[in-house]
């Protein structure tokens, strides 16, 4: 074996034994080790993608002590897992770099230990969701995740974030049942929790015909569990506390990560487990198909009627998940391609806003409604750049990676019947049209003239540099959008 097989193993073993490590270190040891521990990863990840695509694009399975199924575990990766790790540790690291003040001074030096252990533990959880091959792992890091999760929102310890994380708690526990419940009755009907062989099984029984409606079901289960959990409407409820409620890194995280890992998740069953027939027989694509249009229009909506510029950002989050599901249920190959770019920029152009977000409001003296933020961006440029540049590309205007995306979503949407092309090209204008409308009402009033009185000064360069290094991801997705469509689209052929 290669040694660079062994990287997606050690990466998750890594940040399990990190957890450990932060949780006795002091805050500033626990803040450099999580900050190396992350850089690491992300050297290796992207080095274990460059090996993979120029290996032939195959996918390695690992046996964990190479015992085979039951008795062992087993990992399968190939180029796609390896880019998904590296965005995902490229997105925590920078979360962890601009909101770091942020953490010190909200909760005091004696919790941050805490908070880089939490953080550990999730990209523990994130990695074995993107790497693992046996279903019930997910499973088990997928409670791990959200348990990690929910921590983080009540990390400021007020009485609005313990409200969001219990109500964040509560309706992904319900989520995390509807799941469970799929994988037992999938496992009654076949036997395996690895998932080549639940595959296998599930492929001879939808072309015998047997057990379709309990096939049905599970699709159903399982599908809308990790819809629960990632926030799509109507199941988006808890977002606009949850994901403003925290701190800024908090927020970013979520957004940014927390609901990609279960999405990443769900894309892995409905190809290896289901395929994509038993899921167009069962209509769980269409299902999908009418969550994501309501979700983009009802969280631009949301987005407008909101009165401050966190929770306006916390509302576009449900809109952009609807974009990525629109793409999942457009179905292979255009559809997932186009929605794991999205899931992409997406990842890196919201932490941004929340984070950049966050600086101009410290600047502003710390008010988030729209009054108290005018003219904040010229107090702190750089921010203020970094702001318009996510905001950009969330509306899909030019030289930002939004605007790739839209188009990808488009390009597959004509590839369906009439009357599915011309609902999603129509939702996908009107949600544009509404993104322009809140994105271009903030963008003039932080940049207006303001109130300069009550701004406060101060100097991190640690949040300004991770802010342009997502300022600077976004705008390349653009400029390098073909190579990086290129190596996801290899990437989904060995997915």
């Amino acid at each position: 074996m290669p040694w660079w097989q062994n990287i997606p193993f050690f990466s998750v073993l890594l940040f399990l034994l990190s957890a450990a490590v932060c949780s006795v270190l002091p805050p500033a040891g626990a803040r450099r080790w999580s900050r190396a521990v992350l850089a690491l990863c992300l050297l290796f990840s992207g080095l274990l993608a460059v090996l993979l695509l120029h290996s032939g694009g195959a996918p390695v399975h690992y046996r964990m002590g190479h015992f085979p199924a039951p008795w062992g575990n087993e990992l399968r990766f190939g180029a796609l897992e390896a880019l998904l790790a590296a965005l995902f540790s490229f997105v925590m690291l920078c979360a962890l770099l601009a909101g770091g003040g942020e953490l010190r001074g909200r909760a005091g030096l004696s919790r941050e230990s805490l908070y880089h252990t939490l953080c550990m533990l999730l990209m523990a959880a994130l990695l074995s969701q993107v790497y693992s091959n046996d279903l019930f792992t997910c499973y088990v890091f997928l409670e791990i995740m959200t348990l990690s999760a929910c921590a983080l929102i009540v990390y400021r310890n007020s009485g609005r974030s313990l409200a969001a994380g219990m109500r964040y708690m509560v309706l992904n526990m319900v989520g995390s049942g509807l799941f469970l419940l799929g994988v037992v009755l999938l496992y009654d009907l076949t036997g395996h929790l690895l998932m080549e062989p639940l595959g296998a099984s599930v492929a001879s029984l939808a072309v015998s015909g047997a057990y379709r409606r309990s096939l049905t079901v599970i699709i159903a289960l399982i599908t809308v569990g990790l819809c629960v959990k990632s926030a799509l409407f109507p199941f988006h409820t808890w977002v606009p506390d949850a994901y403003s409620a925290g701190a800024a890194p908090s927020n970013a995280i979520l957004s940014s990560l927390v609901s990609k890992g279960y999405i990443v998740l769900l894309l892995k069953i409905l190809l290896r487990v289901f395929g994509w027939n038993p899921v167009v027989l069962s209509r769980v694509d269409l299902l999908l198909l009418l969550f994501a249009w309501s979700g983009m229009v009802f969280g631009s909506l949301g987005a407008i009627s909101a009165s401050g510029l966190t929770r306006m950002t916390a509302w576009s989050s449900v809109a952009q998940i609807g974009y990525i599901f629109l793409g999942l249920a457009l179905g292979p190959a255009e559809g997932f391609r186009a929605a794991l770019f999205h899931l992409a920029v997406h990842a890196c152009s919201k932490s941004l806003l929340f984070l950049s977000g966050a600086k101009l409001r410290e600047a502003a003296g710390g008010g988030d409604g729209f009054r108290a933020l005018a003219g904040a961006a010229r107090l702190r440029p750089v921010f203020g750049v970094c702001w318009t540049a996510a905001a950009f590309s969330m509306v899909g205007l030019p030289f930002t990676g939004g605007l790739v995306s839209k188009l990808l979503l488009g390009s597959a949407a004509l590839g369906r019947s009439l009357p599915v092309a011309a609902v999603s090209l129509g939702v996908l204008a009107l949600s544009t049209l509404l993104n322009v409308r809140y994105f271009l009402r903030a963008a003039l009033i932080l940049w207006s003239p303001g109130n300069v009185a009550s701004a406060r000064s101060g100097r991190d360069p640690a949040a300004a540099l991770a802010c342009g290094a997502l300022a600077l991801a976004v705008v390349l997705s653009f400029v390098f959008a073909s190579p990086l469509l290129e190596a996801v689209s290899a990437g989904l052929a060995a997915f």
